[in-house]
């Protein structure tokens, strides 16, 4: 009985292996692959070439001045003095400007972020 058992599945298995019909064989040609186009590179920012999305780099005759020198940006939204003793978020934004001040309020250095 176990080997009648046996031979019935495994000749269960091999029918379950054959195709059941052969595969039509393709008779068009593929299409030929439709030409690509090269898209045109959108406009290059200089101040995004170049990391200076705040405009830090305006400012460099500023550095070793006083944050109270005419010219220096107030503090808002966009623009952050941070002090030796300031607590700043460490999110980035590319269009802040961060005004570097040391302890004697002399501007140490403008960067993004």
């Amino acid at each position: 009985m176990k080997n009648a058992f046996f031979a019935l599945f495994a000749g269960a298995a091999l029918m379950a292996c054959t195709p059941a019909s052969e595969p039509a064989q393709e008779t068009a040609a593929a299409a030929p692959a439709a030409s690509v186009e090269p898209t045109p590179a959108p406009p290059v920012d200089p101040a995004a070439a170049t990391g200076d999305e705040c405009g830090a780099s305006t400012h460099a005759a500023l550095v070793g001045k006083p944050l109270t020198e005419p010219g220096v940006p107030a503090e808002g939204p966009s623009v952050r003095h941070i002090r030796p003793d300031s607590q700043v978020t460490m999110d980035f934004s590319p269009t802040r400007l961060n005004i570097h001040v040391d302890a004697a309020g002399m501007i140490i250095e403008f960067r993004c972020g």
